[in-house]
């Protein structure tokens, strides 16, 4: 089975969700450290989760057909 382009874009655009929601969490940790508010690594650990959580409902499910039933 063959992805298309569009779909190995959609791949790749979603782990690159990632990066700007970890480095604000890295940033948020930072300034938390620095008696920053505590809501920037709560915003930052959400958002990696949030993240993840696309990363996972966009990967593609290996489903073996012949387990099936009739």
């Amino acid at each position: 089975m063959t992805d298309s382009t569009a779909t190995r874009l959609s791949r790749a655009l979603d782990w690159a969700g990632l990066i700007p929601s970890a480095l604000l969490l890295a940033g948020g940790i930072r300034d938390y450290r620095d008696d920053g508010s505590v809501g920037w690594p709560i915003s930052g650990a959400l958002l990696v989760l949030v993240s993840l959580w696309v990363i996972y409902r966009g990967s593609p499910r290996r489903v073996d057909k012949t387990a099936e039933l009739p």
